[in-house]
């Protein structure tokens, strides 16, 4: 029997995962020694994009480790479908229409005649654009390290940076230049085209060569970004110790929870304000369709735009002067509801799991690095055993197995996740209507 679409995908996320683990498990990839958990946990963060991490990437890997990583993030970001179809571009073939049907699916858009070459379009406009960043980076951080070193560094960024997974070959992350303009704008820029989705890409594309116009999930995804990181940025200006006053840190605080997982300031010593506010970007997350993770930009909108509109008495909601499909409607409550409903079952059996690791730390960090696993963001409060690692060290192996599993599913998606446990059942038949109290 041939497995659902959104249950192959899901599987794949798995079975990639344990294959990077072995690679990264062996002796060439790492110093030192690693276990087979913590190897697998490192690739899951990595295929997921994430970015929590239980051992140091700067020092336990070693170059064919950190290419690994590299490679990993890589297939992770754009998704690991749109490598199979480069792969089909490449010899020359369409694929079948179930292999077309999982790379729609993985990436979220198109249709079955030329879903190949969007996807193949997808992977050399992301090479283009990590290759700029790259050479950026390259001539800031040629500053502090050799011609090879400094190039290794930047490109490692560049692809983490882009496919929003937040990994990075320093130690401290990014905290040592957060007064650097140069990498925390090309930075900054990377993670927002990268959430930004690919369709958003190729119209912006078509806008650019053809003059087309921006349809309206363009425009809220624009309008949603630019307020998600405008609001949050005053916030953290005004109102935070860490970052009050300073625009750059400010600035990097309020765009990296759209699941990019870099960080500039410690936030273990972020005020349970931000860390709300910062947990609450991580659940939103990026744009449908990209390399970010989240119950996505749109989605919250829509769910906004409907309560609001709905209030007002509006059988129908629209914005933009178009009216948004009862689909796109049903699909954003889907994931929403669906969102809210797998994090509390994992905060109910966490809390159990981990209760003296919560008396320790407290429940709001607790709460924090299990948003940032299903939003696949990678930020955390830190370690309080180890240095220079996140939180999710110091979780039972039971629990970082319960971690796994959410960034699996925030990278899936809630819907595919959902999608592969239940079975299609089309009714053809309506029930008399009864009266509900709500």
């Amino acid at each position: 029997m041939r497995l659902s679409a959104a249950t192959t995908l899901f599987v794949g996320y798995i079975i990639i995962s344990l294959l990077g683990a072995l690679l990264l498990y062996l002796p060439i990839s790492h110093n030192g020694d690693i276990s087979f958990i913590q190897a697998l946990f490192t690739s899951t963060s990595a295929i997921c994009v994430t970015g929590l991490i239980v051992v140091d990437t700067s020092a336990k890997f070693t170059l064919i480790g950190k290419i690994i990583l590299a490679v990993l993030i890589q297939m992770g970001g754009l998704g690991y479908m749109t490598i199979t179809a480069l792969l089909f571009a490449a010899i020359g073939s369409r694929g079948s229409l179930y292999a077309r049907k999982l790379i729609i699916t993985s990436i979220g858009y198109g249709d079955f005649g030329v879903i190949i070459r969007f996807a193949t379009g997808i992977f050399f406009a992301s090479a283009i654009m990590e290759t700029i960043g790259a050479i950026i980076l390259w001539v800031s951080f040629l500053k502090d390290y050799d011609v090879l070193t400094s190039l290794g560094h930047a490109l490692f960024h560049s692809i983490s940076a882009l496919n929003n997974a937040g990994f990075s070959t320093f130690s401290t992350s990014l905290m040592d230049y957060a007064d650097d303009p140069m990498v925390n704008i090309t930075i900054m820029s990377l993670v927002i085209l990268g959430g930004l989705g690919f369709k958003v890409w190729s119209d912006f594309y078509g806008y650019i060569k053809y003059r087309r116009k921006f349809g309206l999930h363009d425009k809220l995804v624009m309008y949603s970004t630019l307020i998600l990181i405008s609001v949050p940025f005053l916030l953290f200006f005004l109102f935070e110790k860490e970052t009050s006053g300073d625009v750059w840190k400010s600035l990097f605080a309020s765009i990296t929870p759209r699941t990019a997982g870099f960080n500039t300031i410690d936030y273990s010593s972020l005020s349970p304000f931000s860390l709300i506010l910062t947990s609450t970007l991580m659940f939103i997350g990026g744009s449908p369709g990209g390399t970010a993770g989240g119950i996505k930009t749109v989605t919250f909108a829509i769910v906004v735009i409907w309560v609001i509109q709905t209030l007002r008495g509006n059988l129908t909601i629209s914005i933009f002067k178009r009216s948004i499909p009862t689909q796109a409607v049903v699909k954003a409550f889907q994931t929403f509801g669906l969102a809210i409903i797998t994090m509390w079952l994992w905060l109910l059996v966490l809390s159990f799991s981990e209760k003296e690791l919560i008396d320790k730390v407290g429940f709001l960090r607790f709460f924090f690095e299990i948003v940032s696993a299903f939003g696949t963001v990678g930020l955390s409060t830190g370690s309080i055993t180890t240095p220079n690692v996140s939180l999710s060290a110091d979780f039972s192996t039971f629990g970082k197995f319960m971690l796994m599993m959410a960034m699996i599913i925030g990278r899936a998606g809630y819907i595919i996740f959902a999608a592969s446990l239940i079975q299609p059942k089309r009714v053809h038949f309506r029930y008399a209507k009864g009266e509900v109290m709500v």
